[in-house]
């Protein structure tokens, strides 16, 4: 998803771990990338973020949350119809295969393991916002995980 020049590109961070926020937030500011990022601490904050600010251009959506997981989210979200071609990024420190099922199954658009480095981080935000999100199609299965972030 490329924007021009004097638009910023709206990403929305659905994470608990206050930590991980910070260094996701970091790594956009030092990715040249111009965002306009916002955070939701849990589930119930997003849901509400979601119905009072403007659509995100993506979302990145942990899995493991207080209150709402990121699972029972991305049921809630692809529910609603102006929510249906926003692309949905599952960001997690799980791997667990029945969650990434899970998470394919109720549409996610892409499912990344969260990165263990900075460096990791900041590539991964360049891969994902330079993939062209207008074309949306299903991903295949093989497709769904992102672990390379070269």
């Amino acid at each position: 998803m490329s924007s021009t020049p004097s638009s910023k590109l709206r990403i929305l961070l659905a994470d608990d771990d206050t930590d991980d926020s910070f260094l996701f937030n970091e790594a956009l500011e030092q990715s040249e990338i111009p965002v306009d990022f916002t955070h939701a601490e849990d589930g119930n904050a997003l849901i509400e973020m979601l119905h009072t600010t403007n659509k995100p251009d993506l979302l990145f959506l942990d899995v493991n949350m207080p209150y709402k997981n990121g699972i029972e989210c991305l049921q809630e979200i692809r529910a609603k119809e102006e929510f249906q071609d926003m692309p949905i990024i599952i960001y997690s420190t799980t791997n667990y295969k029945m969650n990434i099922d899970a998470c394919y199954e109720k549409g996610a658009d892409l499912y990344v393991v969260k990165p263990s480095t900075f460096e990791d981080i900041m590539k991964m935000i360049r891969k994902v916002c330079s993939r062209d999100w207008f074309r949306k199609k299903k991903p295949s299965p093989e497709g769904f995980i992102l672990s390379d972030f070269e």
